[in-house]
Order: structure tokens, then sequence, then C-alpha cells
């Protein structure tokens, strides 16, 4: 109104809502649940990179701020690695496997690509896997990686949620129960040559791979990816499993250009009065990758940003 947002509306399951207020502050949680903004803002396939945490994130703060003219620059999302498929549950055993760094990673051309050990980096893992072909890959390993996730417990943990050294009691019976079902995305063999045709990549490059990788782990040195040696460990023994993992996101972050105090930038690099945007509606917080060295730093910015955001607010109003 007048040049100067004055307001929000709103439409109820019934009704259309008309909100008005000198100031309105965006905090809607980015667009992680809306996949035409998904594969506009980031590029990828909604259908193959997915949230893990969908909250109905649909990205109304983003699409309320470009109506009323506002900037925009790059959009990203705080990406990790995981699983989904037929037998897998989301913290499950099979899905905590996906995880550890002694797996061996290999894409659809049976090739390693990344030091599995970007396990311990998360946003790092999910970026290296959402760069691969239909975004995804599979970590393989063996019975004795079973053994000692069982009697050892996990070298890495998802967050507070599975402790590191949480033991992983039932992933034999998750193996059985996705095999028998014929899951698409858990494979068992006895052989290489076994679980390629299984996984759908050149045997004789997969052989190859792992003969590389076990060598490797003999001499605990990584010419290729410098994997870190505590977790270069051979893998042969007995049985093979192959889990397919994928990129998720957390959450998306931004698209919405603002100044210091948060006010929404237009394309002229001016302030759009009445507007502020906070959280994971401002973008480029963290380029392509996410501080998992700080993880948890999204809250902190979440809370310094809409603190900051109100505090302008009210101070605009004193004007």
């Amino acid at each position: 109104k007048n040049g100067k947002v004055a307001g929000v509306k709103a439409k109820g399951k019934n009704d259309t809502y008309t909100i008005t207020a000198p100031n309105v502050i965006l905090a809607t949680g980015g667009f992680g649940d809306n996949p035409k903004l998904v594969k506009e803002l980031l590029g990828y396939d909604p259908a193959r990179v997915k949230s893990s945490v969908p909250l109905n994130k649909t990205g109304d703060g983003y699409l309320m701020a470009t109506a009323v003219g506002a900037d925009t620059t790059k959009a990203t999302a705080v990406m990790h690695h995981g699983a989904d498929g037929k037998g897998i549950s989301f913290l499950g055993n099979l899905y905590v496997m996906s995880w550890q760094p002694a797996n061996i990673w290999v894409n659809n051309r049976g090739e390693r690509f990344a030091p599995e050990t970007l396990a311990f980096e998360f946003s790092l893992a999910g970026n290296a896997i959402a760069s691969q072909y239909r975004n995804e890959a599979w970590a393989i390993f063996d019975d004795a990686a079973i053994d000692y996730v069982k009697t050892e417990g996990v070298d890495v943990g998802v967050g507070v949620l599975i402790p590191t050294m949480t033991k992983l009691d039932k992933l034999s019976e998750e193996i059985d129960a996705a095999v028998a079902a014929k899951s698409d995305a858990v494979k068992k063999a006895a052989s290489l040559d076994d679980l390629a045709a299984q996984i759908g990549v050149p045997a004789e490059t997969l052989k190859a791979t792992v003969a590389q990788y076990n060598k490797a782990a003999a001499d605990q040195h990584d010419g290729e990816f410098f994997k870190l040696a505590p977790w270069m460990r051979p893998v042969g023994k007995g049985s093979l499993y192959a889990i397919k993992i994928r990129p998720y996101w957390f959450c998306t972050l931004g698209g919405l250009r603002t100044d210091r105090s948060l006010a929404v930038l237009d394309k002229a690099d001016r302030p759009i009065p009445g507007l502020y945007a906070t959280g994971a509606e401002v973008g480029n917080v963290y380029g392509d990758t996410y501080t998992t060295w700080t993880s948890g730093h999204l809250f902190g910015f979440a809370a310094w940003s809409g603190k900051t955001a109100a505090e302008n607010a009210v101070k605009s109003l004193k004007k």
C-alpha cells in the first residue's frame, strides 16, 4: 500500500484473512517441500533429491517477497546423505549403516568418487552423492563390517538421534527382510560379479575398484582420495552387501537478499519498506556447503536474524 508492505493476506480452509501490520517479518522455513521451487531454485529433480524433514515448508515467504519485487540470490540447501527404499526406515539400522565411513562408495560406473570419510561431514557427503548420475550411489560392505557395528557400534552417528557407538543389533534382520522383499535399495551377494549384476554396474570395473581399495587398506594409505586410514578396512569377508545412498536436505536456504538489518532488498538494491526476512528465508548464508563443523549453527542464525529483524522493525516505527 503506497509503496510499502502493509500486512499479509492469508487463506484459510473457508475464508481469506487480511492482517494489517506496519512491518512484516518473513519466517516460513524455506521451500524444501515445494517441488516446483526445488527444481527452479536448486536444479534438483524433486523426485530424486528430497527433504528428510518434510514439514510443509512450501516457500510462502519467498513467493510473497518476490511478488512485491524482492531481489534474489543463490538458494542452497543443508545437504546430507542417507538411504531410502523398500525395507529401509528413517534412522533404522540400514539407514544408519549407510552413513558408515568404512563402506566403499561406488557410482553407476562401479568407481569410487570421494573419500567415504566425508560421512563425518554430512553436508559434503550429500553434495558428493548429489553430483553423481541420477543423484545416487551405492555403499558396499561385508560381513566383517556387520560384525563390527554389532559389537563395537557405529563410527558415525546421526546427530543426537543416533549417537556414535550405537550398536546396530537389528542390522542383519533388516537386511534379510529387505532382500526377501526384493528391495530396490538393499542387495546381498556371494561374489562381486553377483553384486555388480544386482546393482547394475560393470563387474570388471567393480572388481578392480575393490581390489585397488583393498590394497590401499592393506597399505593403510588411500592414494586415490586420501581417505583417513582408520576407516580403510578391506571388503570381501563372507557375503557382500550394497545399500543405495542418496542426497537429502534438512532444509533449504533462502533466495532472498537482505541488508544487515535483515530488510529485504529490491532489484535496485533498496530496502522494501516494511519487509524483513529471517532464518531460512535469507539467501547465500553458507554458500553451497553447510558448516557441519559448527553443526546447529543454522538455529543460531535463525535466532540472531529473528531478533535483529524484530529490533530493526521496531526502530523503523520510531522514525
